[in-house]
């Protein structure tokens, strides 16, 4: 059986069932033993999905599983509220896999996260351009341990490898085609600030350019195998620039 696994910031865990594919939701901390352990204790409901060649969707809390027959559909990720975007331009709010999360001052003197709040060093904390700087130092951490994982998967389920793999500030691009050419895949660290759909739209646009330089036909019947969706994706990936006029 197939498994994709999808994280989130989101302290759940959701198991849903479609064309042969398993597609676990779980929270981005959660281990992956635990994961394969919720898999397994849902195995029955899992089989019955198969053998009625139904969707169904099992939603689980990390503190109080829920059992299979609660089946509920698949909520989207939320997006940035415009009456949040200030407080993401002043570094008081921040945007990590699709979800508005707030920052604070840490406690610990160190940067970083837990469940769904940002905790900024208090060295960096008070004045604005250092909590942007601190933000951005995090994220593009977070982009090399996370991002970097989703692009290894993608490449063994396209049968491709990059020679290499970087994350930096790409200003106006996503990731840069024309260095994805030479299989050099140079991604601005902003892609971990997007929801999962949108990231994998993005590590196929950059995968595609490994056999076409430019937008043609094949490049785009690359993408539409993969991404079926992607003209959705491109139209919703514009709702996240802004982040980009950041700092």
């Amino acid at each position: 059986m197939k498994v994709q696994l999808t994280r989130t910031l989101k302290r759940i865990v959701k198991l849903k069932y479609e064309n042969g594919l398993l597609k676990v939701t779980a929270n981005w901390l959660m281990p992956v033993s635990r994961i394969k352990k919720i898999i397994c204790d849902n195995i029955q409901w899992i089989n019955s999905q198969k053998n009625s060649a139904s969707v169904g969707t099992v939603a689980e809390s990390e503190q109080r599983p829920a059992p299979p027959q609660a089946a509920e559909p698949v909520a989207e990720e939320p997006k940035p509220r415009a009456n949040v975007v200030s407080d993401i331009f002043a570094g008081r709010k921040t945007v990590v896999m699709g979800d508005v999360i707030a920052v604070k001052e840490s406690a610990t003197g160190k940067t970083y996260m837990d469940g769904d709040v940002l905790y900024v060093s208090a060295k960096f904390f008070d004045a604005r351009e250092n909590r942007l700087k601190a933000i951005k130092a995090y994220l593009k951490k977070l982009a090399s341990l996370y991002v970097a994982d989703e692009i290894a998967n993608f490449g063994s389920d396209v049968s491709l490898c990059p020679a290499k793999i970087e994350f930096r500030d790409n200003s106006d691009f996503w990731v840069k085609c024309t260095l994805a050419s030479q299989r050099i895949l140079c991604f601005d660290y902003r892609i971990v600030q997007l929801p999962q759909n949108l990231r994998r739209y993005v590590i196929a646009h950059a995968f595609a350019h490994f056999a076409h330089p430019i937008h043609d036909d094949g490049f785009w019947k690359f993408v539409a195998n993969v991404v079926p969706q992607y003209r959705e994706c491109a139209k919703e990936l514009e709702k996240y620039r802004l982040l980009k006029e950041i700092g």
